[in-house]
């Protein structure tokens, strides 16, 4: 059922899962689990003996997130410290005794489905309930919960968060330490009513010094508080921003600067516009804003406040100073590196007589790093050099593909990490899967005195045998260590030696001779394939042009015709058809020439000269007009061929008809009476470029009628040929919408077109001169005439 309501809101079925996301110890014999239980959190209590659950479920919300991916911390107090707020000091006295905490739950997460509202609060137990200020960013800007510790009369939060002080630099990402005091009851119903009223926070610096510090702002993981030379320290690991330059640091912080900073100056922002600054002194009430009530004081409970404190505390939780790590710099420096530090366990009792630290450092990759912490590292008065406070012993592989899961980087994720002292091992928590692996490997040094010693591992020793030995606590062997790093070049150099590791080798490390002969091998193959396949493309395009060009040739090697003519089969016999158009028996010779260059053997075919199809006109059925100009513009177009004798008729007076006589559809029309036209007698006559005219406007139809015998006058008179073309009016034929020009680029000869004189009966009539009329093509209306 909670998985469709999950669905139903819009999350896939691989989060409307129980994800556990709280696992503490209660009490002897009670855990307390908190799950997500597909986005509506809740929590139960189970034995430790039989892991049942015992009495009912409560509520998660405000203890545990609803999405798996939110972080969130949570913790139980067992004691606090009564602390007394006098003379400024937050240090507790000697005076003060424990009490009981009465099982009281801390926890800092996100309490509503969208991730909005960030919270720390406090439940269960005899104290009631008790949260941060809702929506303020004051309090909390988009806070990352990293871990939670109980030190004396507090509960400090590690986090990080969008730092409001830096809004002018738009979203600056800063880490941050947070207390809330663990008797903290609230304040008054008017002010902070069921909210904290001890809430403070501070930045934490962890940075390189120089001129210009280079800070690593983001916090990773943090310990618990550590013992080390006596003070109580944690250490934490810090990284850059995605956006800066890949690195990561291991910065350790004392906790009593920690408290101290909380004892110091407040920071304030008087208007929204301002900056940041630090609030003076005498501006502070009394007593200072942010300690613990209790017993025996002014006010024994915080509710007892007055408004003023209350209303700085709601106003100034931040504080002007940040807590300075200790050396003023990082313990641990690794930058420019492939993977970034994520997780962290320290063996604070390492070695056979447990007096060393050793850290354990769990990057992004799955890789781990071991560093060996200098005695007396927590002293150092003066800034000491980054990294000069451990010493690097080893990195090792932790993530086995072939037992996990496949190789990727999401698989490869480390979650946990986690130092199991008595196995003498680590736990390392993966997606897929959950590794364990030694905390030293000592083998890899066997057979050589020297690398075993050089090591500085504290875990293992040199026996007399002449082995690298994994050393037990108090072990009973005699053993050779050198933990300081005395000289061991008088040892000798090792030979022959054999080192094998718990963990397969990765597949991606390569030589560098094989990547430059690859490399260069790549290249080659490349250029090569590359000119061949140019080569190709110039080669192949060349053969297609020279195609072309043949095709063109053998066009025009077959008497320069420009149209393709397919035989008329059983159709009227062309001389018939061209008898009445050619006076003095030149319709013989044309009808013999005509035969020859319409043979189709020696036409050129469609395929060689395509030509887009004409219509045929309406009143020209089997289109017999338009094939026979046809046949008559083939024939005519042949420079051999020998036109009708008598001067006058060929062009210059050669006695064959001149090339390219314009004929048209219309060639049967007779001139009307009495128009006189300049006499054309070369080709010069007819430029190639039109010249408009209204005289040369001029549409001219064909006659209609199919079979119609073409020696018969026509049938209307000339005159009516007489008509603007732009009114359309006193057109015959103005039904025919076509008009039939051949080679009108060529000139014409000047003879046809002299022959005005009137002809006796029965005499072939002349060729009728029409080319005022259609010397450049028939023009439209624009009304389609």
């Amino acid at each position: 059922h909670d998985i469709s309501i999950c669905r139903m809101k819009g999350k896939h079925e691989a989060e409307c899962r129980n994800f556990v996301k709280v696992l503490l110890v209660r009490n002897e014999s009670l855990l307390f689990v908190c799950g997500t239980n597909a986005f509506n959190p809740v929590c139960a209590n189970y034995s430790m003996d039989t892991l049942e659950p015992v009495g009912d479920n409560i509520s998660g919300m405000a203890r545990c997130p609803y999405d798996p991916k939110h972080a969130n911390v949570a913790l139980f107090t067992g004691q606090w410290w009564h602390c007394q707020c006098h003379s400024g000091q937050g240090v507790p006295s000697p005076a003060d005794t424990p009490c009981p905490a009465g099982g009281m739950l801390f926890t800092a997460t996100v309490t509503d489905f969208l991730a909005i509202d960030a919270v720390i609060y406090r439940s269960l137990g005899d104290s009631p309930t008790l949260r941060t200020v809702k929506h303020d960013s004051k309090w909390f800007k988009e806070p990352y919960f990293v871990h939670a510790v109980e030190w004396r009369s507090h509960v400090y939060f590690f986090f990080r968060e969008i730092a409001m002080e830096f809004n002018y630099l738009e979203k600056v990402v800063v880490s941050r330490v947070a207390r809330v005091c663990k008797n903290d009851m609230g304040g008054s119903q008017r002010v902070l009513e069921k909210q904290w009223t001890s809430f403070l926070k501070a930045r934490l610096n962890c940075s390189v010094p120089g001129d210009s510090h280079f800070y690593f702002n983001v916090i990773q993981a943090v310990t618990d508080i550590l013992e080390l030379d006596g003070r109580p320290v944690v250490l934490a690991v810090f990284s850059t921003p995605t956006n800066s330059i890949p690195g990561s640091a291991v910065c350790a912080f004392d906790m009593t600067q920690v408290a101290a900073v909380f004892e110091g100056r407040f920071r304030e922002q008087k208007s929204p516009e301002s900056i940041w600054t630090p609030v003076p002194e005498d501006m502070v009430p009394k007593p200072r804003p942010g300690c613990c009530a209790s017993p025996g004081m002014r006010y024994n409970s915080s509710s007892a406040f007055p408004d003023e404190i209350l209303n700085f505390v709601k106003t100034h939780p931040l504080m002007d100073e940040a807590v300075p790590a200790l050396g003023n710099a990082p313990w641990i420096l690794r930058t420019m590196t492939r993977y970034q530090l994520r997780r962290i366990a320290v063996d604070t009792a390492a070695g056979p007589w447990g007096n060393h630290t050793v850290v354990f450092l769990g990057s992004s990759t799955g890789t781990v790093l071991k560093f060996l912490i200098l005695p007396n590292a927590t002293r150092s008065a003066a800034p000491a050099a980054p990294g000069s406070q451990s010493v690097f012993l080893e990195e090792f592989e932790t993530y086995q593909p072939g037992r996990c899961g496949r190789d990727t980087e999401d698989e490869r994720r480390l979650l946990g990490l986690e130092l199991d002292k008595a196995a003498g091992s680590l736990l390392l928590a993966f997606p897929p899967c959950v590794a364990r692996v030694p905390v030293a490997r000592c083998q890899q040094h066997s057979g050589c005195m020297k690398n075993c010693l050089g090591s500085r591992d504290p875990y293992c020793g040199w026996t007399p045998e002449g082995s690298c030995i994994f050393l037990e606590p108090s072990p009973r062997v005699t053993f050779e260590q050198d933990i300081a790093g005395g000289s061991t070049s008088h040892l000798g150099e090792c030979e022959g030696l054999v080192t094998e590791s718990f963990v397969d080798e990765p597949d991606g490390l390569v030589s560098v001779n094989l990547l430059v002969i690859s490399s260069v091998a790549a290249f080659v193959i490349g250029a090569v394939i590359s000119g061949f396949s140019v080569c190709w493309f110039i080669g192949h395009r060349d053969r297609k042009e020279l195609a072309r060009r043949k095709d063109k040739e053998t066009i025009l090697a077959h008497s320069e015709s420009v149209v393709s003519v397919s035989r008329l089969g059983e159709r009227r016999a062309r001389g018939a058809l061209l008898a009445p158009l050619m006076p003095n028996g030149w319709p013989k010779e044309l009808g013999k020439v005509a035969q020859h260059d319409l043979d189709s053997g020696v036409l050129p075919t469609p395929e060689q000269t395509p030509l887009q199809q004409k219509r045929c006109p309406g009143a020209l059925q089997n289109c017999t007009w338009e094939q026979s100009h046809n046949i008559i513009n083939a024939a005519l177009r042949d420079p051999g061929g020998s036109g009708p004798a008598g001067a006058g008729r060929g062009h210059g007076g050669s006695g064959r008809p001149p090339r390219g006589i314009p004929l048209a559809c219309h060639a049967l029309l007779h001139p009307p009476a009495g128009a006189r036209r300049p006499p054309r007698s070369s080709y010069g006559d007819f430029g190639g470029t039109p010249h408009p005219s209204p005289e040369r406007r001029r549409v001219v139809s064909a006659p209609s009628g199919e079979g119609r015998d073409f020696t018969e006058g026509p049938p209307w008179h000339p005159e009516q040929l007489n008509f603007n073309a732009n009114n359309g009016t006193g057109r015959p034929g103005a039904h025919l919408k076509r008009n039939h020009t051949f080679n009108s680029g060529e000139a014409a000869a000047g003879g046809y077109g002299r022959h005005r004189a009137a002809r006796a009966p029965g005499t072939p009539r002349p060729l009728t001169d029409l080319q005022h009329l259609l010397r450049y093509g028939v023009e439209r209306t624009p009304s389609g005439k």
